[in-house]
C-alpha cells in the first residue's frame, strides 16, 4: 500500500488521492504566481482544502472549523487566515474539479487567486 494515498468518503465510493502529489502541484503553481510569500505559507491552507474535501465536506459548511484549525496548524506560515481561505478553497475545488473529471490541470487563478502581488 501507498503510505502517500489517502481515502476520502466523499459518496458511497471510496476515494483515493495522492496528497503529496497534489501538494507538489500547488508548490509548483504557487512558485511560478506568488512572489511576496514562499510556498511553504501556502502549505497550511493547502492542506485544510485538501483534508476538507477527503471528509467529503461541502467547502462553505467547513470555513468556520477550517479557521479554528488554520490557527493551530498555520505555524511559521506568514499568511493570515483571509489570505489562506482563497488558497484553501482553491485546493477543495481543484480535487472537486478532478472528481468531476473537468480538470487535469488548472492553474491558481482559475479560481480567483490574484497572479501579482
Amino acid at each position: 500500500m501507498n503510505t502517500n494515498l489517502f481515502y476520502g468518503t466523499r459518496s458511497s465510493v471510496v476515494e483515493v488521492v495522492d496528497i503529496e502529489r497534489e501538494i507538489a502541484s500547488w508548490m509548483r503553481h504557487y512558485r511560478q504566481y506568488v512572489v511576496v510569500f514562499r510556498p511553504d505559507d501556502y502549505l497550511p491552507a493547502v492542506k485544510l482544502g485538501l483534508s476538507a474535501y477527503l471528509r467529503g465536506q461541502a467547502f462553505d459548511d467547513c470555513v468556520d472549523e477550517l479557521e479554528q484549525s488554520y490557527v493551530r496548524v498555520r505555524n511559521n506560515s506568514r499568511l493570515d487566515w483571509y489570505e489562506a481561505l482563497p488558497v484553501a478553497r482553491a485546493a477543495w475545488t481543484r480535487l472537486t474539479e478532478q472528481q468531476a473529471g473537468r480538470a487535469a490541470t488548472v492553474q491558481p487563478h482559475s479560481y480567483g487567486l490574484s497572479t501579482a502581488a
